[in-house]
């Protein structure tokens, strides 16, 4: 039982992440505290009680959509959600919870998952059903970076879903981003790493994002991997988009560049060798970048919504 002095602390905590919509950063200013405390003080407001939360919002799907993308771009199967002009979540966590649906409905069948990082990744992983006992290992297919908001961050995503499942974490306890092709290269051939590669690209899952090079919400600006005018020039010369941080072009190939030799993480390459691999994106903004994501042939589920699914279908048709 809690004593009551941690049980305020936490519903304090709790009530100033998700009643006041503060963030982590600034709720460590507010009490005080460093971020990870934070973290932790939210986590444990869960796992003992102090945080109940139960959502089972209706989702409706395009079942004219999803048969147009998947002839269209070669997909087994496409998730598109049918918006609501009354729908109160924000389009990327509906997404989250379509994301999850379809993951729960295979968990009977798999093994092993491996995650990346991001919020889509995160929107799935927060919506899939904390009372499931799946036992299947949870593999961490790309390495860390110090996020703003940590639970973003691939090894807490690992974690977290390996907590709801009650399976095993395969962490890649690595940064995501070398200094040097060479240093790279040094890293991936240790033991440990390797390991983790190896049981990346052998799992029956992988869950992703796809990102675009909009510097305003460019990630490797953010992380300071990439100025505005490396990115404004990887643009120019035909990159425009990211999967498991590796840039590529619009005609669906690898776009040729020394940061993507730097990235610690599991190849294109593994990724074409896993049975599904599930992207969750949407956007007017991301339909170039999703467009070349599909034609890379990594990708053979995608959830999506109707607009943005409407809208790569014309993009391909101009």
């Amino acid at each position: 039982m809690l004593d009551p002095e941690t049980h305020e602390l936490l519903a304090r905590v709790a009530s100033m992440y998700y009643e006041q919509d503060m963030t982590q950063n600034e709720i460590a200013d507010e009490l005080g505290i460093s971020r990870v405390k934070v973290y932790r003080l939210l986590r444990d407001s869960r796992s003992r009680g102090v945080v109940q939360i139960s959502i089972d919002w209706p989702i409706k799907r395009d079942a004219a959509l999803e048969q147009a993308l998947a002839e269209a771009f070669g997909l087994d199967e496409a998730l598109v959600l049918r918006t609501a002009l009354d729908q109160p979540l924000p389009m990327l966590r509906q997404l989250g919870y379509l994301g999850a649906r379809y993951l729960e409905s295979l968990l009977k069948d798999i093994s092993s998952l491996a995650i990346c990082l991001g919020r889509s990744t995160f929107e799935v992983i927060n919506a899939i059903r904390p009372d499931l006992q799946a036992h299947i290992r949870i593999v961490q297919a790309i390495g860390s970076m110090p996020y703003p908001r940590e639970e973003y961050d691939s090894s807490m995503l690992a974690r977290q879903l390996a907590q709801k499942l009650g399976g095993q974490v395969v962490y890649l306890n690595s940064p995501l981003m070398a200094d040097t092709a060479h240093a790279a290269q040094v890293i991936r051939s240790q033991r440990n790493i390797q390991h983790a590669l190896t049981m990346a690209s052998s799992a029956d899952i992988a869950l992703l994002g796809i990102g675009n090079l909009d510097p305003q919400t460019s990630g490797f600006i953010r992380e300071g991997f990439l100025t505005e005018d490396e990115l404004a020039a990887f643009a120019v010369d035909g990159a425009v988009g990211d999967l498991a941080w590796r840039i590529f072009t619009q005609q669906g190939a690898i776009f040729p560049c020394d940061f993507n030799e730097r990235v610690i993480g599991i190849s294109l390459e593994d990724l074409r060798r896993i049975p599904t691999t599930v992207a969750v994106a949407a956007g007017s903004a991301k339909v170039p970048a999703m467009v070349g994501a599909l034609r890379l042939g990594v990708i053979n589920v995608l959830c999506t919504d109707d607009k943005t699914a409407g809208a790569l279908l014309h993009f391909i048709q101009r």
